[in-house]
């Protein structure tokens, strides 16, 4: 499992991007206040999202890329 840092890139104020262990994050301001993330996989399918989080409120990017990062390392295991 790799354990390396994951880099943002874009605005991380509003939409940005992560690319680690063959998957793409993702982060995106949706309305004030609400934020969206998910995770891809290598063909571009969403493995996780926060619209499957339903009960949780991601009201800023740092909270949403934690998120999106959490759930990214948590499909690795699921490779393993």
């Amino acid at each position: 499992m790799d354990e390396s840092r994951i880099i943002w890139t874009g605005n991380l104020n509003d939409d940005c991007t992560a690319e680690w262990n063959g998957m793409m994050l993702r982060a995106e301001e949706m309305d004030r206040l609400q934020w969206w993330w998910a995770v891809y996989d290598a063909d571009g399918e969403i493995i996780d999202d926060s619209n499957r989080h339903t009960s949780e409120r991601f009201k800023n990017g740092k909270i949403a890329r934690q998120a999106a990062e959490a759930a990214a390392r948590q499909a690795i295991t699921w490779k393993s």
